[in-house]
């Protein structure tokens, strides 16, 4: 399955930091942050009863260790979700 993972990052010029910014992503992404491919659909990373898109638990890990190295490199710490 082809599927593009869409995620929106914002950075703070008065804290300077980086944030994965959910609020902005579900204004942003009513029909979801996932494109898939071969149905041309959009779809949500939530698929219902606790359980998300196998790849998405990953995925935020390595979005949230990247933020956390671009923060240490504007000196502060986090990378956690806004």
């Amino acid at each position: 399955m082809n599927k593009d993972h869409h995620f929106i990052v914002s950075f703070n010029e008065g804290t300077g930091k980086w944030q994965w910014n959910t609020d902005v992503e579900s204004a942003r992404f009513d029909e979801g942050t996932i494109f898939n491919y071969d149905s041309n659909e959009w779809s949500s990373a939530y698929l219902g009863d606790g359980e998300y898109e196998p790849i998405e638990e990953n995925l935020i890990d390595q979005l949230t260790h990247a933020m956390g190295i671009m923060n240490i490199v504007n000196g502060v710490s986090g990378g956690e979700s806004e």
